[in-house]
């Protein structure tokens, strides 16, 4: 039989065909995930941020690739594949190289029937970054402006607040918030569930637990007194569509371990008030009806909007930190 004299340039040419065939057998796409989504569109499928620590958000281990290493055994077992190919290709030829590819092909899909793809590890996205505790004042400081202020109480609020946000989120109403989020924090909140009305779905946010509130600190702004807190919970979280109830979104089994941080903001100079609701009581000019107003409300006796310069504590934006499932 005539051999082939190894022509490696010749070769070259089928270089990319055959590694087509290798990556046909060897390489596994990783899979897409959706989004479900809670109170602001935090929550998901895929986990983010680094969270951690002893309130249970965010966090695990991930293991990334510095370098390559190699051995004298993968050294020897590259050179005895490139002696078969090589042999193969002065016996046979381009379609005995193709022949052995398809050989190796089989034996691997032989080997690995039966066994579960496993998606390629990807990074973590990484969740919001922190406000930068360096620019803020120790919460106790605060009570040389307001005397009244009780950091446990108003940490209480804020998880009173966090379980009506999740609520007003999965009935697709959150006008009864208002008094307790800026404007402009409102008029978002209230854009994002209207794609939920529009598709007929409902985000459900079940089972919900604040595992713990920390004040991190205050600052000012020209015109307001400034907040930073963080929030840690537990919540079960799915988007169901309200004809059908099938859950197209999330899981009704699986828990997230959720990480927030909340910028909370008030008037500067007001002062807090024993056993007040956190709202300013006002009378509405145009019907007379009391109503509760913190910046601006509606009056639900006659709809008239009503706006006060001077307002309580209110929400002013929200960041996800982390969140992990389990």
């Amino acid at each position: 039989m005539k051999r082939n004299k190894f022509d490696f340039h010749k070769f070259k040419k089928y270089l990319p065909l055959i590694l087509a065939c290798l990556m046909a057998f060897t390489v596994i796409s990783a899979p897409i995930a959706g989004h479900a989504l809670d109170f602001g569109d935090f929550a998901g499928d895929n986990d983010y941020g680094g969270g951690g620590g002893d309130w249970g958000g965010g966090g695990g281990d991930w293991d990334y690739d510095d370098g390559y290493s190699s051995s004298s055994s993968d050294d020897d077992d590259g050179f005895i594949l490139w002696w078969l190919f090589k042999v193969v290709y002065d016996l046979f030829g381009v379609p005995g190289v193709i022949v052995l590819l398809l050989i190796f092909a089989g034996i691997y899909l032989v080997r690995n029937r039966g066994k579960k793809a496993q998606p390629m590890q990807q990074p973590k996205p990484q969740g919001a970054q922190r406000t930068d505790r360096s620019t803020l004042a120790p919460i106790h400081t605060y009570l040389q402006l307001d005397p009244g202020f009780e950091p446990e109480e108003f940490k209480e609020k804020l998880s009173n607040l966090y379980v009506q946000f999740q609520n007003g989120w999965q009935d697709k109403n959150i006008a009864s918030l208002r008094p307790y989020l800026s404007d402009a924090m409102y008029a978002q909140m209230d854009r994002q569930l209207e794609t939920y009305r529009q598709k007929n779905q409902t985000n459900h946010v079940e089972r919900i637990s604040v595992l713990g509130v920390e004040l991190c600190g205050w600052k000012q702004s020209p015109t307001d007194d400034v907040i930073i807190a963080e929030l840690r919970t537990r919540i079960v979280d799915y988007v169901t569509d309200d004809n059908t109830g099938v859950i197209v979104r999330g899981s009704d089994s699986q828990e997230k371990f959720m990480t927030y941080e909340w910028t909370l903001i008030r008037t500067r100079g007001q002062q807090t008030q024993k056993g007040a609701a956190g709202t300013t009581g006002q009378t509405c000019p145009h019907c007379g009806a009391h109503i509760d107003i913190n910046h601006t409300a509606v009056c639900e006796y006659c709809g008239s909007v009503l706006t006060t310069d001077k307002f309580d504590w209110v929400v002013s934006n929200i960041k996800g930190i982390s969140q992990r499932t389990q």
